[in-house]
């Protein structure tokens, strides 16, 4: 008797925590992550100019224009090189490609952004610029075909997240980040040591902080 009362218990134990269990969910990945549901994403570009100079081995006005806006546009969001293409043998060209290359570095450009190259399949008296451009694709927001407050399953509603993503697309300084990181800045050794033997001398390891009471005015007087 005892043995049948012990298997009824442990049935009956067994049915609650069945009871109790929870019901497999259908929810995916990007049904609670808005990162997954309104990922970032990139687009690239070649911009291509051409240049000619007007055989005088020098850019016209309307060609150094044209060089100063694509400077500017690969500014924002290209990646370099800027790469200055010679046609046929290059010599033709050359000191139209120097003007050019001179031109961008004068614009901000570090000499080492510019590479002067050759293509024998462009006509001799062509010269083209070009890079690469990266542009951020930002995801669209507003969908709001079902209320907010109904949600059985405790899962984000549809439009969580988007304008958090599409705010930080519209701030991305260099949209290739995403594809490629830009490397961390080499750590400072000096400064490192310095920072170590404070800590193990029981000093302080920062900046000392200063109260001032100095305003703006003062300052500026």
């Amino acid at each position: 008797m005892m043995i049948l009362r012990n298997l009824i218990l442990s049935m009956a134990a067994a049915l609650l925590v069945a009871a109790c269990a929870y019901p497999e969910s259908d929810i995916e990945f990007e049904d609670y992550d808005y990162r997954a549901r309104y990922p970032i994403g990139v687009e690239t570009d070649v911009i291509v100019v051409a240049f000619g100079g007007a055989g005088s081995g020098a850019m016209t006005d309307e060609e150094r224009h044209a060089l100063n806006l694509m400077v500017a546009d690969y500014k924002d969001r290209g990646q370099a090189p800027l790469t200055v293409i010679l046609g046929g043998s290059g010599l033709n060209q050359d000191d139209l490609a120097e003007d050019i290359r001179a031109s961008a570095v004068a614009n901000g450009l570090a000499k080492s952004e510019v590479l002067v190259g050759v293509d024998p399949s462009l006509r001799p008296e062509e010269v083209q610029v070009s890079f690469v451009s990266y542009t951020a694709v930002l995801p669209e927001c507003g969908y709001w075909h079902e209320e907010s407050y109904v949600n059985f399953e405790n899962a984000n509603t549809d439009n969580f997240g988007c304008a958090s993503q599409h705010n930080l697309g519209l701030m991305l300084a260099d949209p290739s980040d995403l594809v490629d990181p830009s490397p961390f800045d080499p750590r400072d050794g000096v400064r490192t040591a310095t920072v170590v033997d404070l800590y193990r001398a029981g000093e302080i390891t920062g900046a000392d902080y200063e109260d001032s009471s100095a305003s703006i005015v003062d300052v500026g007087e």
